[in-house]
């Protein structure tokens, strides 16, 4: 089995560094305060979340996730976030009650699911989900609570949260929070820049709620040891040197150096030859072939200027906005260049990463770097 995972959460022997993140965010959730995590797409914010809740709940918290990018309307946070809430419970008649106490208007439905598993649900029929309802709703974590049973609530995604704003929903769960004591927050998304402009600007609920946190690159000694332990237990030599170099190519994102060790493994499993460059590159080739068609697609849909932006981002992203930058590389106006980067980062395609504007993924950016050599997969 290779042994190289990406694309869903890494736990166990698989997750490895991140020790003082996660030291630092257990301490200040255990604490009794909040917490906001920044981190750039793919690097691996999601899996260093759970191993959060992994060492709070051998501090016995109650830990209680939810994704708030399954949220479209009150309606369904309100049918989401209780079983949520529901999912962590270890007597559910107990919770239906208090549920039924809480929130007026609703009917907590207790069934079994195919396994015979208790499962929760609610039904509020004709009943129109209002802030007071969504209110009693974000008290349930406190009231489930206790001071020698801590509360935390992960967020993921709270970006999105913005779908709510008909209900007033930031300053409704930011008066929540305010008023409870045994309950932690921690909130993250994939959106740096609207999470950044929710907890940062003075106009937003949030404004300063909630300690900070970026997560950036892992320590590349410590990724080259994990690459270096993985190959060689099957049989794979891979030299510093060389694990620098997949390391770069990957753009020294995790996921994105998963993907690349994955597909080097499969390529060298049958004959356990070392890992050379002229590997690592035929297997960059492998992985813009297999993805050339969604790249292609991708980038035929951006506008001329975008395109034209893309293309300068693969040599550099430093001072985008200067007029030496835009001659040098033939863009329009500043405001044109501008509103391009905007529509571009609000997509994802571009991060911004210490001042620096960077295509957010490194496979992608090499095939724009393609198409600009008259290259493609």
């Amino acid at each position: 089995m290779n042994p190289f995972k990406y694309g869903t959460i890494v736990r166990g022997g698989d997750f490895f560094d991140r020790k003082e993140e996660c030291s630092r965010i257990v301490e200040t959730l255990m604490g009794g305060n909040n917490m906001v995590l920044y981190a750039p797409r793919r690097f691996g914010k999601t899996s260093l979340v759970f191993k959060v809740i992994e060492q709070l709940e051998k501090k016995k918290v109650t830990c209680v996730y939810f994704d708030f990018m399954t949220v479209y309307s009150p309606e369904s946070f309100v049918r989401l976030y209780a079983k949520a809430l529901s999912a962590k419970q270890t007597n559910m008649d107990k919770f239906v009650k208090i549920f039924a106490s809480a929130i007026k208007n609703i009917r907590p439905v207790l069934g079994f699911n195919a396994e015979g598993e208790a499962e929760f649900s609610v039904d509020f029929a004709n009943t129109v989900i209002d802030d007071t309802i969504v209110a009693q709703l974000l008290d349930m974590p406190e009231t489930l609570g206790s001071q020698k049973n801590r509360v935390v609530v992960f967020f993921d995604e709270f970006q999105e949260a913005g779908k709510l704003q008909n209900i007033n929903f930031e300053n409704l769960l930011r008066s929540k929070i305010q008023q409870q004591v045994n309950t932690s927050y921690l909130f993250l998304g994939s959106k740096t820049h609207i999470l950044e402009e929710m907890f940062n600007n003075k106009k937003r609920a949030f404004y300063h709620s909630a300690s900070q946190i970026s997560i950036g690159p892992l320590p590349e000694d410590d990724t080259i040891k994990y690459l270096q332990n993985k190959f060689t237990a099957s049989g794979i030599t891979l030299d510093t040197n060389i694990g620098q170099y997949l390391i770069s190519a990957a753009g020294n994102i995790p996921h994105y150096i998963q993907l690349l060790a994955a597909e080097v493994w499969q390529c060298l499993i049958d004959t356990k030859k070392p890992v050379t460059k002229k590997i690592v590159d035929y297997c960059v080739t492998q992985i813009l072939a297999l993805k050339g068609d969604y790249y292609l697609e991708l980038f035929d849909r951006q506008s001329q200027g975008r395109k034209q932006l893309l293309q300068s981002l693969t040599v550099s992203g430093k001072n985008v906005f200067s007029a030496a930058y835009i001659n040098t590389y033939g863009l329009n106006s500043v405001s044109t260049v501008q509103r391009s980067m905007k529509d571009l980062v609000e997509e994802g395609i571009v991060e911004k990463l210490k001042g620096e504007y960077v295509i957010a993924d490194p496979f992608f950016k090499a095939f724009v770097a393609g198409i600009m050599r008259g290259v493609t997969s």
